[in-house]
């Protein structure tokens, strides 16, 4: 059994290192996956070695290896003959600051990921083009394309996470920079992680946020100012609040227009939970309380 692992371990991709990178041990699965040799490999700075493209600086990420034990994340490499590949890499602590690095190549998921990202971007085009051509009046084409854009900065969100999850903050922060309003908004809340359909959900929400307020409400005027807050509440349940402050007076419209119809619709269906849309005396409020993402042992709210 002894052997049988150690020659499992030894046909791995694997290689132990210092903290600093310093490498001391390399397998045969190593060489077959970079193709440099043991004396290639042996004395020198494995992220120089692999020429490796880390997703966050390298400081942070020896930081948590250190506190946590383990970090795992996807990296850049280059193969001895210059061919660069992505790898899944998982690193873990033991003795001193000894690190036993597992990489696995994932380079063909990779390529295949950001193919389906251009052809959704191709397709948006298109649509984009027939809706040119299919809409009466400019207005209703414009607000018809920038909710395609929307819909294309969710599958930007998800690119990023390779299709997994994605970060409620970030999703919030790319729609008011598209607006050019960031700094006119204050966002307060701890990191959340959504599933695929909650991306969307959340980032056409926002988008439809944002549209109202530059039209209607807090944006529609220099002095106007939106807080956007969320806390958790348990692991699987948010609490989210987006308030505006200091734009004109605002009323519940006579009949609700596809923008309000689509909150209610869209968060309702996705998430499981209602809307509650308020026209109060100090600015249009929009209110969440139910689960981060409809999950199948979770009852809605």
């Amino acid at each position: 059994m002894e052997r049988a692992i150690a020659d499992y371990l030894s046909e791995a991709p694997i290689f132990v290192r210092r903290l600093n990178g310093e490498i001391t041990y390399w397998t045969e699965g190593a060489r077959r996956l970079y193709g440099f040799d043991w004396s290639d490999a042996i004395g020198k700075l494995s992220h120089e070695l692999l020429q490796t493209v880390f997703p966050a600086p390298l400081e942070l990420i020896n930081a948590s290896l250190v506190s946590e034990g383990a970090w795992e994340g996807l990296l850049g490499h280059t193969r001895k003959d210059g061919v660069s590949l992505w790898t899944q890499s998982g690193w873990r602590m033991k003795d001193g600051d000894v690190v036993i690095e597992t990489n696995t190549d994932v380079t063909q998921r990779e390529m295949l990921s950001h193919e389906l990202i251009h052809r959704v971007k191709n397709t948006v085009a298109i649509v984009q083009a027939l809706a040119r051509l299919s809409f009466s009046d400019q207005a209703s084409y414009r607000e018809f394309s920038r909710r395609l854009m929307a819909l294309g900065r969710a599958h930007d969100e998800l690119l990023r996470h390779h299709w997994e999850h994605g970060d409620l903050h970030h999703i919030l922060q790319r729609t008011l920079e598209s607006f050019g309003v960031l700094d006119r908004a204050s966002i307060d809340g701890p990191s959340v992680v959504l599933k695929p359909t909650a991306v969307v959900a959340y980032s056409l929400a926002f988008h439809e946020l944002t549209t109202n307020a530059v039209k209607h409400g807090a944006f529609s005027v220099p002095a106007g100012r939106v807080s956007v807050q969320w806390r958790l509440l348990g692991d699987q349940r948010i609490y989210l609040i987006w308030q505006e402050r200091g734009g004109p007076p605002v009323s519940a419209p006579a009949k609700g227009g596809f923008g309000k119809r689509l909150l209610e619709s869209v968060l309702s269906r996705e998430l499981g939970a209602p809307v509650q849309l308020r026209f109060e005396p100090t600015g249009f409020v929009c209110e969440l309380d139910g689960p981060i993402q409809k999950t199948p042992d979770l009852p809605a709210a």
